[in-house]
């Protein structure tokens, strides 16, 4: 599933959105943000948190959550 990551890039730079717009509309830290583009899932707090991290970042980009 290398293309993760790189989906949510894509549509975030095709909307012209800076990684720091999303951080502020979605209350997730750039960091975060960050890692779900690079994949470093490591990175992620765990739990339900990652759920709720892809899921508002993908709404927020135009993915299907």
């Amino acid at each position: 599933m290398p293309e993760f990551g790189a989906r949510f890039k894509r549509a975030r730079e095709s909307q012209g959105i800076p990684l720091q717009e999303i951080a502020k509309e979605t209350r997730i830290g750039t960091r975060f943000l960050l890692a779900i583009e690079n994949e470093d899932f490591q990175q992620l707090p765990g739990g339900v948190f990652n759920r709720g991290f892809v899921r508002s970042y993908a709404e927020r980009v135009g993915l299907d959550p």
